[in-house]
């Protein structure tokens, strides 16, 4: 007589991002957390300054909201590894839209400031956790889609939320209806995050060990198995029966076979971020200059037209962005390998700069600027998703968090200081020289990824050489 034996039934690997556990979850809590931010980032200074307090003070909001998420950004890594994700987004929302409902109550300096400030706490946890946690629960084979789905939802709460706490008041609507829908909104991302997977530390789980087809334990950090495997695979390249039976293929083939050879990750700590990091910093810069003076400057060229087309233009530049990093993404998966945007995207943000000196300086039609609008937008969303793959992808799993932190910082410290270093030269010399000085910056980063990429692959060829000759 047979017996049946049970045999434990696997689920399937989930084939597409948002079948990943958490992540539609994720995507709602960003989602909602740029919203609350983006609804009420105009009308907070708009508010201070109808409430009789001085354009200094409403200028002082934001940049004490936007100092602070910097600064929480740094340490949010360590609240993560001691609570866990769900935890910090849970209080990093609630941080974020609770304190401003007391702008309702009281906007004297005092309350502005240190609201600001809470809600700075907030906001910076948030990002950094979002962020960090797409990279922990989604299979490096689709973390280029996930990213790109992230910049979408990112990309499309900011450009619903940022005019229409605007179309709100300018409605009529009291300041208090906004700071309301601002904190309810945010309060979604607090319970969204109730439903996301308490992913733990790789320290916590290294117990549970297994050993993939390599013979290298499947919770070790992604670049060690990724290593292991180049490196066999390049033996095999390079055997003497490969090496005579290579010939046999036409060039062309051959070509293509070679070229899905790809960059590994590299294992030497948080160092192999600086490059991608200044590569998003510097066009980071470039777009707080057209955030904060593209207005103006149009303004001066048409007066009549000029706040329409502006606000034109930075729904482009929104636009643009959102999509080419969703396409960065999905180019990412694809091939198997980050990076093959970002030189591109570097190039496009620099025109996109260029054609806003040209209109300013040179005089060339205003249709270039939506031109220029298109190129810049474009060239940023390539490079933000390809600066944050390269960081994921080339760092220890357990240091995913802290690459979300460099990312975010980044991005966010770019904008302000740009805004700052190029403003003061909007100010001695004026907008066109303004745009031309985020040209070089972006030529700044475009160098210092071509150095990186040629130092890695003299680095890739000496070791393998040393893999062949063992």
């Amino acid at each position: 007589m047979k017996t049946l034996e049970a045999t434990s039934i696997q689920p399937a690997a989930p084939t597409q991002p948002w079948k990943v556990p958490g992540f539609t979850s994720t995507l709602i809590a960003v989602a909602a957390a740029f919203a609350a931010f983006s609804l009420m980032l105009p009308v907070i200074p708009l508010a201070v300054i109808a409430s009789g307090q001085s354009d200094a003070l409403a200028g002082a909001t934001t940049a004490t909201f936007m100092a602070i998420t910097v600064l929480t950004q740094i340490c949010t890594s360590r609240l993560i590894h001691a609570f866990g994700y769900r935890a910090v987004m849970i209080v990093a929302a609630l941080l974020l839209g609770l304190p401003s409902l007391w702008y309702a109550v009281s906007l004297d300096p005092a309350s502005v400031l240190i609201v600001a400030a809470i809600r700075g706490i907030g906001f910076g946890s948030l990002c950094v956790a979002q962020y960090a946690l797409i990279g922990e629960i989604v299979p490096a084979g689709m973390l280029g889609k996930a990213s790109g789905l992230l910049g979408v939802a990112v990309g499309a709460s900011q450009m619903v939320a940022l005019p229409a706490g605007l179309l709100l008041v300018n409605a009529g609507y009291s300041f208090d209806v906004v700071f309301f829908i601002g904190g309810g909104i945010a309060l979604i991302a607090a319970f969204m995050a109730v439903a996301i997977p308490n992913v733990e530390s790789d320290a916590s789980s290294s117990d549970a060990a297994g050993n993939d087809e390599a013979g290298v334990a499947i919770n070790d950090p992604a670049w060690r198995r990724a290593e292991l495997k180049y490196e066999r695979r390049q033996r095999i390249i390079h055997s003497k029966v490969v090496q005579k039976a290579k010939f046999a293929i036409p060039a062309k083939p051959r070509a293509k076979i070679s070229a899905r050879i790809h960059r590994r990750p590299r294992p030497h700590g948080l160092i192999v971020t600086v490059v991608p990091a200044l590569a998003l910093a510097s066009v980071s810069m470039g777009y707080g200059a057209v955030s904060s003076f593209l207005p103006a400057s149009v303004r001066d060229i048409d007066p009549a037209r000029g706040a329409a087309l502006a606000g034109i233009m930075l729904s482009i530049v929104g636009a643009a962005q959102m999509i080419f990093r969703f396409f960065a993404g999905m180019l990412a998966d694809k091939l198997n390998r980050p990076g093959t945007t970002m030189i591109p995207g570097l190039i496009l943000s620099a025109l996109g700069l260029a054609g806003l000196v040209a209109v300013l300086a040179l005089g060339w039609p205003l249709a270039t600027l939506i031109c220029a609008a298109i190129l810049f937008g474009a060239g940023f969303g390539l490079v933000q998703n390809e600066a944050l793959l390269e960081m994921f992808l080339r760092v220890p799993r357990e240091k995913i968090g802290q690459a979300s932190t460099i990312w975010n910082a980044a991005f966010d410290s770019g904008t302000g200081v740009g805004a700052i270093i190029l403003g003061m030269v909007a100010a001695h010399a004026g907008y066109a020289m303004a745009f031309a000085g985020g040209t070089v910056l972006v030529a700044i980063g475009f160098i210092a990824e071509l150095t990186d990429r040629g130092v890695q692959r003299r680095h890739r060829a000496r070791r393998v050489a040393a893999s062949v000759a063992d």
